[in-house]
């Protein structure tokens, strides 16, 4: 992580540097412009500049520096602020009394108090230089927070990517085990069903196939899935199964789900459930307020089948990753109803 990437001071430096050299020697009585011809005057203040340049140059170096040697992440805080501290004084002291010293010899200045406007302007420039290293200080600070919080924000986007794709991954399997193990059945029993069963199989692998990288599809196309997929168990259940759609055209067109909702409550009412012809299993799958309401009657098996536990825990996982939002499980004495929430398109 780069949280040393140099700021762009530019326009802050080409309007800072000139007005401190300018200001300063004025503030604290170094010069006496008076004494001065024009290109004296001129030659004085490009000196003063150029010191201001060294002394702001000096010090953001400096600053690059000791954070690159004490890195916040570490902990020592009070290393940076100290360093900081005593290389502003050392450096900002050393290289402005220096410089101004040098400068006094070839001037025409005459002080009451021999070198006291050199030691004061010393002075105001190591007060000036802390002042503006803490401001570059802050406005790292604040840099590396939001650069720490960004990646933080591309870091959790990664992590429900990765988690959606896994999460994504666990139903092809399942599904295709499901269905292979229904196909082989039929064809050792009713070879004309077992062909329409792989005709249909094969619509409805497609669309999984064609939609497992989207996030939503059209409730339509969810629709049209459900209904083919339901298909399959009609093959193999006949009479046993019954499900009912009560979903309008215009409904269908406005609303968005995520691909394979739908199958995996479907199944998981055929999973959990005991039917058959003269008792059958009929799901209802209706629309109310912005969910998608999967309905069935709860009659419990008399042993328990073996579960991957991927079902409604998979569907609710998906949809907090997906839509931010968690489905709604429903367990009433009698009847089992799952809501999907679903977004409008």
């Amino acid at each position: 992580m780069n949280t040393n990437r140099p700021l762009n001071d530019r326009t802050v430096r080409l309007f800072c540097i000139p007005a401190l050299g300018l200001l300063i020697p004025n503030i604290t009585g170094l010069i006496t412009n008076r004494k001065y011809g024009f290109a004296e005057l001129a030659v004085s203040y490009t000196y003063f500049i150029f010191i201001a340049f060294i002394v702001w140059e000096g010090n953001v170096r400096l600053m690059y520096f000791i954070k690159k040697k004490f890195a916040w992440q570490n902990g020592q805080y009070y290393k940076i602020i100290a360093s900081l501290f005593f290389a502003n004084i050392i450096y900002s002291g050393f290289v402005s009394l220096s410089m101004l010293y040098l400068w006094k010899q070839y001037s025409k200045e005459v002080y009451a108090n021999a070198g006291e406007p050199v030691i004061n302007t010393t002075l105001v420039i190591i007060i000036a230089a802390t002042f503006i290293t803490n401001i570059y200080e802050m406005v790292f600070l604040n840099d590396e927070r939001e650069y720490n919080l960004s990646r933080v924000e591309q870091l959790n986007i990664a992590k429900a990517q990765a988690e959606l794709e896994a999460l994504k991954n666990q139903i092809d399997p399942h599904f295709i085990f499901n269905s292979l193990n229904t196909l082989s059945f039929l064809i050792m029993r009713d070879a004309p069903s077992a062909k329409l069963f792989n005709d249909t199989l094969a619509k409805v692998y497609r669309y999984i196939l064609g939609n497992k990288d989207k996030d939503l599809v059209l409730l339509r196309e969810e629709v049209e899935f459900i209904s083919n997929y339901f298909y399959l168990l009609k093959i193999r259940f006949h009479n046993a199964v019954n499900m009912e759609i009560e979903i309008n055209d215009l409904a269908a067109e406005d609303f968005l789900i995520p691909p394979i909702s739908m199958q995996a409550l479907v199944e998981n009412a055929i999973k959990h459930n005991d039917f058959n012809d003269t008792s059958p299993l009929n799901i209802n799958v209706t629309i109310s307020s912005n969910y998608i309401v999967v309905r069935n009657p709860v009659k419990p098996k008399a042993y328990m089948l073996h579960t991957s536990k991927i079902g409604l825990s998979n569907l609710d996982n998906r949809y907090k990753l997906i839509t931010k939002k968690n489905i709604i499980i429903e367990n009433n004495p009698g009847f089992f109803s799952v809501k999907l929430p679903v977004l409008k398109f």
